[in-house]
């Protein structure tokens, strides 16, 4: 058998479309896939897919337009609608969730015609070169802590947990998180001392991680736990810190978590916690310490000791400035 996994999928009876468009319910529909089908896709974007059909749902419900199956006007009505609000990037994976769904149902899709094509190109030849570049909203200290909440004592609980924690206290970059090792990590019941090997090769920098006041954010018993439970340190010392699971996280593979897989953990994570995961990935870890050190009245120099940033205009640019900072030099001016 020489088919490919979407060929075969397309052999398989289609669905019947969802009885109504929330994101629980499209949630509950994409996980109810068979194998093959759900097998296409990471399990954030399936995730990610029922976050994008609802809000295309919603305006189609306003618009008094079927979702599902839909023609190519409301798919083209939906793009113009939302160009101003919603950047290139998400309006082109609405548009895969919405071929999608249409596959799934046996029915041909909006997004392939001819005039969703030339109304989806002259778009982005109108919008996206204005456009700079989107910046993931940061994950501070209370949505760290958002994030955390809904774990409880599962192998893959105590993995993301750890990769969250330690990823976010040490302003860690995803590939940093994929590239650790076991042996990467020391610790103390008071801190960790996490060594950053950039290609593999030599230390670039030593990067500190406190014992926690809370239980759920510390990272010094996150790790403990999450080494403990997978055995890192016993079974076979060394070896990536952070390891893949089996379908349904049931239980720990041998091979890397690579990041990819860190920046999935984030998003699946940010809507079990009821956020809207287009607006995080692996990079709203380090955002987030940034920002939440910068409004703490933490010291620059400070802060770029932990992240490793090299430049005064590197740092800035990972902070959020969406609420007004305690340490805004403008109000101690004399003004």
């Amino acid at each position: 058998m020489d088919e490919t996994p979407e060929e075969l999928a397309a052999l398989l009876p289609p669905l019947d479309p969802p009885p109504v468009f929330d994101v629980d319910t499209l949630h509950v529909w994409f996980a109810s896939l068979d194998p093959v089908r759900r097998g296409l896709r990471a399990p954030a974007t399936w995730h990610a897919y029922a976050v994008d059909l609802a809000h295309y749902a919603l305006w189609c419900e306003v618009e008094e337009r079927p979702p599902l199956p839909a023609d190519d006007e409301t798919v083209a009505g939906y793009l113009q609608a939302h160009i101003e609000s919603l950047s290139i990037a998400t309006l082109r994976r609405r548009m895969a969730a919405i071929a999608v769904a249409h596959g799934l149902v046996g029915a041909p899709s909006p997004t392939d015609g001819a005039h969703v094509g030339l109304v989806w190109k002259g778009l982005r030849r109108a919008y996206e070169p204005t456009r700079s570049p989107r910046r993931v909203d940061a994950l501070e200290t209370r949505g760290l802590a958002q994030l955390v909440a809904p774990l409880e004592d599962t192998v893959m609980d105590h993995r993301d947990r750890a990769l969250l924690v330690m990823g976010f206290a040490g302003a860690l970059r995803r590939s940093e998180l994929s590239a650790l090792e076991v042996d990467d990590i020391a610790w103390t019941p008071e801190r960790i001392l996490v060594t950053i090997r950039p290609n593999g090769s030599r230390a670039e920098r030593i990067v500190e991680l406190p014992r926690g006041r809370r239980v759920e954010t510390c990272p010094v018993r996150s790790w403990r736990k999450w080494a403990d439970v997978a055995r890192l340190e016993r079974d076979e010392p060394g070896g990536p810190a952070f390891r893949r699971m089996t379908k349904g996280g049931k239980s720990l593979r041998p091979e890397r978590l690579g990041d990819r897989g860190v920046a999935e953990v984030v998003k699946r994570r940010t809507l079990d916690a009821g956020l809207d995961p287009t607006l995080f990935s692996g990079h709203s870890l380090r955002a987030g310490f940034v920002t939440s050190a910068s409004r703490a009245g933490v010291p620059g120099v400070s802060i770029a000791r932990q992240t490793g940033h090299r430049s005064a205009a590197a740092l800035a640019a990972c902070v959020r400035e969406d609420r007004p900072f305690p340490t805004n030099p403008a109000a101690h001016v004399g003004l």
